[in-house]
C-alpha cells in the first residue's frame, strides 16, 4: 500500500513539474524568442535604411556628412514605409530607430516599421494628432519599454538626473535635414497626465503648458516656462515609454528641437 502511494505521489509530482515546464516554456522562453528574432529582423531592417548623414537643418552632425547623401536624408527608411516621420538617435544610449505614423495611435504597439505585426515589438510612432513634420509646438514620440533595452527602455534610464545631464542631447533626422534635440526636463506622469496635450494654439496655453509640464518634471536642465516662451519659434519633442513605477506610469524625456 505504501509502495502504491508514493508511486502515485511521484507520479503527480511529475506531471506537476513537466506541467510547470511547459507553462514557463510557454510564458516566458518562446516568447523572449520570438520577441529577440522580431528585434533582430528590424534592427537588421534599420542598418539598410539608417540616414546618411548629411547638412544641417538645425545644427550639424559629429560625423562628416557625405557628399553622395540624397537630398531626402530619409529617402531609403520612406522607401520602406512612406510615413517615416523622422529618426531619433539619442547618443550612449540603444535609442537609433525610425518615427512613423498612422492614423492612429494603436497601429505601430504591435506593427514594425515596415508594417507587419512584429510580437507586439512595435516601433517608434509620432502621435497621430501632431503635424506629420514634427513643425507643431508639441510633438510626442511613443514606444515600448521591453527587456534588454529594446525600444524606448532607455528613456527611464534619464530618471537619473546625472545620466541626463551626461547624455543631454540627441539628434532627430527629418525629411529636411538634421536637428539637434537639447533635452531640458524627465518626467514620471500617468498616462492621462495633460502633458500629452497637442492642441495648444495660443501663446498663454503654450505658457501654461509649459509651466505644468516643468513642475511635473522630476529634474530640468534649470529652465523656466518665462525662459522657453521667449524662443520665438519653439518646438517641443516629447519622448514617452511605460516606466511600471505604478499602473499606467509613464516615463517622458522632453527635449527641444533646433
Amino acid at each position: 500500500m505504501k509502495t502504491r502511494i508514493l508511486t502515485g505521489i511521484v507520479i503527480v509530482l511529475l506531471v506537476a513539474l513537466v506541467y510547470c515546464g511547459w507553462r514557463y516554456y510557454g510564458d516566458v522562453i518562446r516568447p523572449e524568442q520570438e520577441l529577440a528574432a522580431a528585434d533582430s529582423e528590424q534592427r537588421s531592417m534599420f542598418d539598410t535604411i539608417r540616414p546618411v548623414p548629411q547638412g544641417p537643418a538645425g545644427k550639424t552632425p559629429e560625423t562628416a556628412p557625405d557628399a553622395d547623401a540624397p537630398e531626402d536624408p530619409l529617402l531609403k527608411a520612406a522607401e520602406i514605409n512612406p510615413s517615416v516621420a523622422g529618426w531619433i538617435t539619442i547618443p550612449g544610449t540603444h535609442i537609433d530607430h525610425p518615427i512613423a505614423q498612422a492614423a492612429d495611435n494603436d497601429f505601430y504597439l504591435h506593427n514594425g516599421f515596415d508594417g507587419q505585426y512584429n510580437y507586439e515589438l512595435g516601433c517608434p510612432f509620432l502621435d497621430c494628432r501632431c503635424a506629420a513634420d514634427l513643425s507643431g509646438f508639441n510633438s510626442i514620440v511613443y514606444a515600448h519599454h521591453m527587456t534588454k533595452q529594446r525600444m524606448f527602455a532607455d528613456i527611464a534610464l534619464f530618471k537619473d538626473e546625472a545620466f541626463m545631464q551626461a547624455h543631454p542631447e540627441g539628434t532627430l533626422t527629418l525629411h529636411d535635414g538634421v536637428h539637434r534635440v537639447v533635452f531640458f526636463a524627465y518626467l514620471n506622469v500617468p498616462s492621462t497626465s495633460q502633458v500629452y496635450r497637442t492642441d495648444l494654439l495660443t501663446d498663454d496655453d503654450k505658457k501654461a503648458y509649459l509651466t505644468q509640464l516643468l513642475e511635473a518634471a522630476d529634474h530640468t536642465a534649470g529652465v523656466t516656462a518665462d525662459d522657453l516662451c521667449e524662443r520665438s519659434d519653439l518646438h517641443l519633442l516629447l519622448l514617452s515609454t511605460c516606466t511600471y513605477e505604478y499602473d499606467d506610469a509613464r516615463g517622458i524625456v522632453a527635449g527641444i528641437i533646433e
